[in-house]
C-alpha cells in the first residue's frame, strides 16, 4: 500500500475570505476527486476492516459528511446532477447513459463556471459518465482524457481494463469478462494508475502558471470488474469478511428487489434469478475492498504531489463517491435502489482557512457541492443550481443541515430523514403502488418495512406529504 510520508500540517488562517482577497493574491485552486463505487465504509467513517489510509488522512484534515446522499443511485445521472447543481427528476437524469448535453443542455457544469471565471479545467479519468458530455465547454483544452486512450488495439479492453491474456481473450470474443481479476504488477498497469499519473505530471505544470486550476480526478475503482494488483488484494483475507443477510427486508415490496443487471453482466455470475453463491460473494467482497485500497494509494499520489509542489495551503481538495454500493445487503449487488447503502456515499472537503478533523452528522445532498465550491472560490453561483451552500457548516459544525434528502430511482421516490426513510413507487397515473418505511436510529440496516403497521400511520402520512411537496416543487 501507498502510505504517505507525514502528515500535512494544519492550515492557518492568513487571508480573508475567498474573493475577498488581499489584492494581487491568487483564488483558490480546486482539486475535485471521483471515486467510483464509493460505500461509506472506510476507516475515516468507522470502517475499521477497510485500509484507506490516504483518504483517512484527508478527512482528518477537512470534514467528513457522515451523510451525504445522491440524487440518484447510478453512475450517469449521480455526475450529471451532481455537475450541475440541479435534481434529478422523472425526465431528468434518469439512467445509465445519461448525457446533460441532451437532458439540460442549457446547463452550466461546475467546470464551465470556473473556466468561464478565469480558471484552467482539466478533466482526466472518469469525470463524466459520457467522456466527451460537455467536453468542450467544461475544459480548457477540450482533454477530457482517459487512460484507454493509451490502450494498444490488441489488449484493448475498455474501461473493463482487463492484463491477464486468458480475460483479454474471453472478453474481445464474448465481450464479457471474469468480475474480478489479480496481476502482480505495478499501480500503473491499470487505468487508475495512470490517471494518478497524469494528474501528478500535470500538477507539476500548473504549479508553475500564475492562473488557478480546477483538476478533476476520476478514478475507476472500486466500480467492477474488481481489478487490483496482487498487493492490494493481499491487504485483506477473504475469510475475515462476513457476508450479510442476503434476504429482502420483512414485508418489502418486490419493486424493491433487482437482480443486479450489471454484476450478471460478467460470465462467473449465474444468470438470473439464481442468487450468488457465497464463494462468489466472499470473492466479490474481496475485490471490492482491494480496489477501494488501490484507489486510495492513487489517491495519495495525487495528494503527496500537491504538498511537494507547495499548492495545498492554496487548494479546496474535495473527495466523494457517485453513489454508494451494495454487496449482498437486502440480497442486492452494486446499486439501482433507494436503500442507504446505495444511495450514500463519502464526501471530504479540505479548504483553506477552514476547520480541520470535524464530522458534519447532519444531511445534504449532491446538489450542494456545487453552491459549496462556487461560494469558497468567491464565483456567483447560476440559478439553475437547487441547492445550498455547505460553507456555514464547513465554518461550524452546529449550523443545521438540510431536514430531509430525496433520492430517486426510476419509479421510486424518496425521503430520508434523520428519524425514518419513505420510498414510494408511482405508475403514470401519479399514484403510489408500493411503499417501504424504516426507522433509521432503531433499524439502520433497513429490516424491516413498517409501512403497514398501524402504529406508524401518522409517521407514514407526514413523510407523504413532505414527499409529495417536493415532488410538486423541485428544479
Amino acid at each position: 500500500m501507498y502510505f504517505k510520508a507525514g502528515i500535512l500540517s494544519l492550515l492557518v488562517v492568513t487571508s480573508l475570505a475567498f474573493g475577498e482577497g488581499v489584492e494581487g493574491s491568487k483564488p483558490p485552486n480546486v482539486l475535485f476527486v471521483m471515486v467510483d463505487d464509493l460505500r461509506v465504509e472506510l476507516g475515516a467513517y468507522g470502517g475499521e476492516h477497510v485500509l484507506s489510509p490516504n483518504i483517512d488522512e484527508l478527512a482528518g484534515q477537512g470534514t467528513r459528511f457522515a451523510n451525504a446522499y445522491v440524487s440518484v443511485p447510478v453512475c450517469g445521472a449521480s455526475r450529471a446532477s451532481l455537475f450541475t447543481g440541479m435534481r434529478a427528476t422523472p425526465d431528468r437524469f434518469t439512467n445509465y447513459y445519461t448525457w446533460v448535453e441532451k437532458d439540460a443542455p442549457d446547463a452550466t457544469t461546475i467546470f464551465e463556471e470556473f473556466k468561464n471565471n478565469g480558471y484552467h479545467t482539466v478533466g482526466y479519468g472518469k469525470i463524466f459518465h459520457q467522456t466527451q458530455d460537455t467536453a468542450s465547454r467544461s475544459w480548457s483544452k477540450n482533454n477530457a482524457w482517459t487512460a484507454d486512450h493509451d490502450q494498444k488495439p490488441a489488449l484493448k479492453t475498455g474501461w473493463r481494463d482487463y492484463q491477464r491474456p486468458e480475460n483479454i481473450a474471453e472478453f474481445k470474443e464474448t465481450k464479457r469478462g471474469p468480475s474480478t481479476e489479480m496481476v502482480d504488477g505495478p499501480d500503473d498497469i491499470y487505468f487508475d494508475g495512470k490517471v494518478a499519473n497524469k494528474a501528478i505530471d500535470t500538477l507539476a505544470t500548473l504549479a508553475k502558471t500564475k492562473q488557478p486550476f480546477l483538476l478533476a480526478v476520476g478514478f475507476v475503482k472500486p466500480h467492477l470488474p474488481f481489478n487490483a494488483p496482487k498487493k492490494y488484494w493481499d491487504l485483506y483475507d477473504a475469510q475475515q469478511f462476513e457476508l450479510p443477510e442476503a434476504a429482502l427486508p420483512k414485508a418489502a415490496p418486490k419493486q424493491a428487489y433487482h437482480h443486479f443487471g450489471e454484476l450478471r453482466a460478467y460470465s462467473d455470475t449465474p444468470e438470473a434469478p439464481q442468487p450468488v453463491g457465497p464463494e462468489q460473494a466472499r470473492r466479490l467482497v474481496h475485490g471490492y475492498h482491494a480496489a477501494v485500497s488501490y484507489a486510495d494509494a492513487q489517491v495519495g499520489k495525487v495528494l503527496d504531489q500537491l504538498d511537494a509542489l507547495g499548492l495545498s495551503d492554496n487548494t479546496i481538495v474535495i473527495l466523494m463517491g457517485d453513489h454508494g454500493y451494495s454487496l449482498g445487503e437486502h440480497g442486492l449487488w452494486c446499486k439501482h435502489s433507494t436503500f442507504d447503502v446505495a444511495t450514500k456515499t463519502p464526501l471530504i472537503i479540505r479548504a483553506p482557512d477552514m476547520p480541520a478533523n470535524q464530522t458534519i452528522e447532519g444531511l445534504v445532498e449532491f446538489i450542494d457541492v456545487f453552491p459549496t465550491l462556487t461560494e469558497l472560490a468567491g464565483i456567483e453561483t447560476p440559478a439553475q443550481a437547487a441547492g445550498m451552500s455547505l460553507v456555514p457548516l464547513l465554518n461550524d459544525a452546529s449550523q443545521p443541515a438540510r431536514s430531509a434528502v430525496f433520492p430517486r430511482y426510476h419509479a421510486a421516490e424518496a425521503i430520508h430523514t434523520s428519524e425514518y426513510t419513505l420510498t414510494q413507487w408511482f405508475g403514470n397515473n401519479g399514484r403510489a403502488f408500493a411503499e417501504m418505511l424504516y426507522d433509521n436510529k432503531n433499524d439502520p440496516d433497513e429490516t424491516r418495512n413498517l409501512a403497514k403497521l398501524p402504529e406508524y400511520k401518522n409517521v407514514l402520512n407526514d413523510l407523504k406529504t413532505q414527499l409529495a411537496d417536493h415532488m410538486k416543487t423541485r428544479r
